[in-house]
């Protein structure tokens, strides 16, 4: 450490009165300089097979010190602007696509008036696909071609021309992409549009995706400006051009006006003032979160319960992802939920003797008893909450209008939550770059994509079958002992929820509820399938409920759920039929070996997980899914559980 680092630390110390032991830490070890140096524990943690991976840290630093690469970013968005292109199909999986979907979530690039449609694509459900088509030919008041018609070339040709599809992977090995942009190009070759004016692809060298791109002579970028390759995909955003290229093309058009990237980019390094963090570590409220998290948790776990100001709702799946890949490992990690009320008004199932205080946004952090459970509160006025074991985040920035000071303010929010992450790892010695425990689910889809998928969960011998639903459980339920005219997929599902998750105090501090939706359903159904768990995780259970959309939340999320707290049951759902393509040829073989490889490797790793297959379509899987939770609930309601039946 040099003199001016030393004199820097040894001031930020003073400053420090009463402070929390892991906020103390913080300071006395520098943790902050170190991850600015990448050096120390902060370099071991945030490298993969010995490669570090901190390029984030200072990334927008870099960019702000050389405009060029910045200009050339822009100059790529207007090229595209002036080719025609009107609409992108951003195809990629976990951080290659979710902050283009908060992007889009909060309104930037949705509408053709204002300039570029971008259309987020994270599904290998041929539905996916055929939900984008429809609303880029409802955009040009195209009517949809019968399935004799769908080859038909002039069709094709006033779909697709003013189409590009950006093909992404910030890892090695993802493949979904990779299908995406072989669909899509036999698209243009029936409509003999040229492939390189059409897609483009941004990976790291070596890729699956890098190898399909130099086959297939796809044009390609680098994911960051610079050249570098040490940011991992979780974050992609702000530095990279998952992030800058989507904001260069919302400021596209006839009327660009240059350096608006600069403006935008400048004024959020400025609002998250790094320099300033690492002289007063504890005036940063992402610093003060990162030790109020650890100071809540439970040997190296957490749950965080988010609450985020209005408009702004969509930020939280890139937190949840974040957090999840990173921290999840070891039987540690943070695990992040939307706000949710448990055990009807408490805000967890915590003894109220072992609940902290409020956490205020300008107070010190002080020493609480660990509870498990940390509610995060994100506002843009300053307020003092006076509820327990709250953290109130202020972020002014994020009541801003205005588009350019609003991506300035989501700029700002990715590095906050980045540093609170590369923290909490820190306090816990979790290293943070890489996610390996999801390399086996996709070897094992790898495998199973060769032929049926479904085809090995024929001869499980755990599987309850009632009408249209069959309930493949894990081996490690008892269904001996329970009379056989009272089984049933909703009560041998009840049964292991009332036993993994109230089995014993621990598990009431860091258990959860996970249903996970392989493909997609019709939004009035999942809002329904919301109300439903929340009423057997929230009110019945008293733990919090994830409802996760596959196969992005095993991208996003999956790193956690195969080897973080292992406090959890999770049920994934996969319907036997899925919506044909009505272009092209795209099945859905990939999603079902998804389902299947995600539920196996789960089980390997001994976690509560069941994988429930749906005989139909997803215009026939509503009613069956909802007198399934309906059973679910009311076998939670009989207080006994002896005979397993269902009360009323």
């Amino acid at each position: 450490m040099g003199t001016d680092d030393t004199s820097i630390h040894n001031s930020a110390i003073k400053n420090t009165r009463k402070t929390s032991p892991a906020l103390r830490r913080l300071i006395e070890e520098n943790a902050v300089g170190q991850l600015r140096r990448q050096e120390g524990l902060m370099a071991t943690l945030g490298s993969e097979n010995g490669a570090l991976k901190l390029d984030w840290v200072e990334g927008v630093a870099r960019l702000l010190e050389d405009p060029t690469k910045l200009e050339q970013v822009e100059t790529e968005a207007q090229e595209i602007w002036e080719r025609g292109i009107r609409h992108i199909i951003w195809a990629g999986m976990g951080g290659s696509v979710i902050a283009v979907r908060v992007f889009t979530d909060l309104g930037f690039c949705t509408d053709q008036q204002e300039g570029i449609i971008i259309y987020p694509l994270d599904s290998t459900d041929p539905t996916a696909l055929n939900e984008i088509m429809r609303k880029i030919a409802q955009v040009k008041n195209l009517a949809l071609p019968t399935e004799q018609e769908s080859s038909d070339m002039t069709f094709l040709r006033a779909l697709l021309y003013d189409v590009l599809m950006i093909g992404v992977s910030m890892g090695m090995t993802s493949e979904e992409p990779i299908t995406h942009l072989t669909w899509f190009s036999d698209l243009l070759e029936q409509a003999q549009l040229p492939a390189a004016e059409h897609m483009l692809v941004m990976t790291l060298p070596g890729s699956y995706l890098d190898d399909f791109a130099h086959e297939h002579q796809v044009p390609s970028r680098p994911l960051q400006p610079d050249g570098r390759t040490g940011t991992g995909g979780r974050m992609s955003a702000p530095a990279t051009r998952v992030f800058l290229l989507p904001a260069a093309l919302y400021f596209a058009g006839p009327s660009q006006a240059p350096g608006q990237m600069q403006i935008m980019l400048r004024r959020a390094w400025q609002e998250y003032n790094l320099a300033l963090i690492t002289e007063q570590p504890a005036a940063s409220a992402f610093v003060r979160l990162a030790a109020a998290l650890s100071d809540a948790s439970l040997d190296g776990a957490c749950r965080l319960l988010l609450n985020m100001p209005e408009g702004w709702q969509a930020l939280i799946p890139w937190i949840e992802q974040l957090m999840e890949e990173s921290l999840g490992k070891g039987g540690k990690g943070i695990l992040v939920f939307n706000d949710q009320t448990l055990n009807g008004g408490n805000s967890s199932s915590i003894p109220s003797h072992r609940r902290g205080r409020c956490i205020a946004p300008t107070a010190d952090v002080s020493a609480q008893d660990p509870s498990g459970t940390l509610r995060v509160n994100v506002a843009v006025a300053s307020v003092e909450s006076e509820e327990d074991n709250t953290f109130v985040l202020y972020q002014p920035s994020l009541a801003s209008k205005e588009p350019k000071e609003r991506l300035a303010a989501l700029a700002a929010s990715f590095l906050g939550w980045q540093l609170t992450m590369a923290l909490y790892g820190y306090l816990h010695h979790i290293t943070f770059a890489g996610q390996p425990a999801v390399e086996n689910y996709k070897a094992r889809a790898r495998t199973l994509r060769k032929g049926d998928p479904l085809k090995v969960t024929s001869k499980w011998k755990a599987t309850i079958t009632a009408g249209p639903l069959t309930l493949l459980a894990p081996q490690t339920v008892e269904m001996a002992e329970i009379p056989s005219e009272q089984i049933s997929p909703a009560s041998i599902f009840a049964r292991t929820l009332q036993q993994v998750l109230a089995a014993s105090d621990t598990e009431a501090h860091l258990g959860y509820l996970d249903f996970t939706m392989n493909g997609e359903l019709p939004a009035s159904v999942v809002s329904v399938l919301d109300t439903h768990l929340h009423k057997i995780g929230n009110e019945l259970l008293g733990v919090p409920v994830k409802l996760r959309h596959a196969p992005a939340a095993y991208h996003s999320t999956e790193q956690s759920e195969m080897d973080g707290p292992p406090y959890l049951v999770s049920l994934r759902m996969l319907m036997r039929n899925h919506e044909k393509c009505i272009l092209g040829t795209y099945t859905e073989t990939f999603l079902s070996a998804q389902a299947v490889s995600t539920w196996q490797a789960m089980l390997e790793q001994g976690r509560s997980c069941f994988l429930l297959i749906i005989d139909g379509s997803q215009h026939e899987t509503p009613d069956p899914l909802k007198t399934f939770f309906e059973d679910v609930e009311r076998y939670l309601n009989n207080t006994d559980m002896e005979g397993l039946h269902p009360s009323g």
